[in-house]
């Protein structure tokens, strides 16, 4: 069969785009599945090309199956309008939804231009659906599915233990050979995502990780995950793990066997604080493959905050880490969750951390009750709002205990605060040294630059994120239409 794999067009108010802009890697292992299978397939990012240039792409295609990607919650409006207007230009082709968020919550996609809603593993998932179609065989045996059909949804046999993940092919990275310089995160461009693990041994509240992989955890061994290394060209590689290291003797093994095959690449990864203070020989191994540079997801800054979020670590350890990657010489990015309910003194303290520590590169999200977690379960009645365009991250969706002006105005000022630490420990005229270094150079490019500085320019001004409020309320009645 053919089949055309499609990455939604961007939208929304801020958006997860604002920061990062990354290749549709989840897209490129289903291709590869397919393509194992002797099937035609092509994935097109509409993101890139747009609506009209890319439909066009696919119509040249003739496409007899069309994947459309939902990842995250901000992209549901966007998914089931493209999900429209692909029926109405190829009325018989059969359309399946997948990605993260469509599996946590296939009900909301109950909608007639949708088919069928694919449930967990794109791999493992979409083989035996292309097989009963091209086949005709009913499909109601294909696993891990969520049939729509006359406006009611028929759910088919869950899909087979999971296997090992050396036995999934190869992502179809070739496919996206067109766009592959367009993709970064911050102001390393151009990047490629890698994965080696799926799944999360822990039980964050605000996270559906580890119930999107039904607590399962699963690791490539470091052959497979070096053989994937080698066929990546770009010179940036986010891991997209949400653990990095779990397993601290494979990252050993991996980072030796990427020094004994020559590859140097700047590495972006994720992993907590607790193993980098019990093995900070690991960072110096991971340097020495490249480059490094570590997201750290610390969330809260003392204990009892941790707590709130089961997050399962301690704020000694965050700060330690800290102090650690400081010493090793080691980028590292903190995260932050703000909470709707927190007052001013609250703000004050984390503004406060930021100062002490001199973590100038910290980034705040605000607390988002996300479909798929614990969160909602808990919150869902209290989410103020049916636009699912402003749960990416930057807005608040549940009431505030200041005022949502005064809300925004201690947001914003965390981010001119960071901005703030940046320049009194570098110096302003170093900081912009380093970048027109880097442009020198070719490691930043000028539009990865202006978007960063426009980034960090409107996410320093309450307004940018009321404005988000005011244009939501102004599509209420477009959102209305689509569903």
């Amino acid at each position: 069969m053919r089949i055309s794999l499609l990455k939604p067009d961007t939208g929304g108010v801020l958006g997860l785009e604002m920061i990062t802009f990354v290749e549709p890697l989840g897209l490129e292992c289903v291709a590869g599945a397919l393509l194992r299978d002797g099937h035609q397939c092509q994935i097109l990012d509409l993101r890139i090309d747009g609506n009209d240039l890319g439909l066009k792409k696919c119509q040249a295609f003739a496409p007899q199956m069309i994947g459309i990607q939902c990842n995250f919650t901000t992209e549901r409006y966007r998914a089931i309008r493209l999900a429209k207007t692909v029926r109405r230009r190829f009325p018989d082709a059969f359309i399946v939804l997948g990605g993260h968020d469509a599996s946590r919550d296939p009900n909301w996609f109950n909608h007639a231009a949708i088919d069928a809603i694919s449930i967990g593993d794109g791999e493992e998932i979409m083989a035996g659906l292309v097989d009963r179609l091209a086949n005709g065989k009913d499909l109601l045996d294909a696993p891990g599915l969520v049939i729509n059909r006359n406006g009611k949804q028929l759910r088919t046999p869950p899909s087979a233990d999971r296997g090992h993940l050396d036995e999934t092919p190869m992502p179809a990275r070739h496919l996206i050979d067109e766009y592959a310089d367009k993709y970064y995160f911050n102001f390393h461009k151009p990047l490629a995502l890698m994965e080696t693990a799926r799944g999360c041994p822990y039980r964050c509240s605000f996270c559906s990780v580890w119930k999107f992989h039904e607590k399962t955890f699963r690791e490539k061994s470091p052959e497979r995950v070096v053989a994937e290394l080698a066929a990546i060209k770009a010179p940036h590689v986010f891991i997209t793990d949400d653990i990095f290291w779990l397993n601290v003797h494979r990252g050993r093994e991996i980072a030796e066997r990427i020094k004994a095959a020559g590859i140097k690449k700047y590495f972006k990864i994720q992993t907590r604080t607790d193993i980098i203070c019990k093995h900070p020989d690991l960072i110096k191994l991971w340097r020495d493959c490249g480059n490094l540079s570590i997201f750290l997801g610390l969330e809260k800054i003392d204990n009892e905050g941790l707590k709130s979020v089961n997050k399962n670590n301690k704020a000694e350890n965050n700060n330690r880490a800290i102090e650690i990657l400081q010493d090793l010489g080691v980028g590292y990015t903190p995260n932050f969750i703000v909470d709707p309910d927190w007052d001013r003194g609250d703000f004050a303290k984390l503004r406060d951390w930021v100062t002490h520590t001199g973590a100038y590169n910290s980034g705040f999200s605000v607390l988002t009750p996300l479909p798929g977690t614990d969160l909602w379960d808990e919150v869902k009645s209290s989410v103020n709002t049916d636009d699912w365009e402003l749960f990416d991250i930057v807005h608040a969706v549940l009431p505030t205990k200041l005022s949502r002006e005064d809300f925004y105005r201690e947001y914003a000022s965390l981010w001119r605060h960071a901005l703030k630490i940046r320049y009194r420990d570098r110096g302003y005229l170093r900081t912009h040294a380093e970048l027109a270094f880097a442009l020198a150079t070719g490691k930043l490019t000028l539009s990865a630059l202006k978007k960063g500085m426009n980034l960090s320019k409107r996410f320093s001004t309450a307004e940018t994120f009321l404005r988000g409020h005011a244009e939501s309320e102004s599509r209420s009645a477009d959102r209305l239409a689509l569903v």
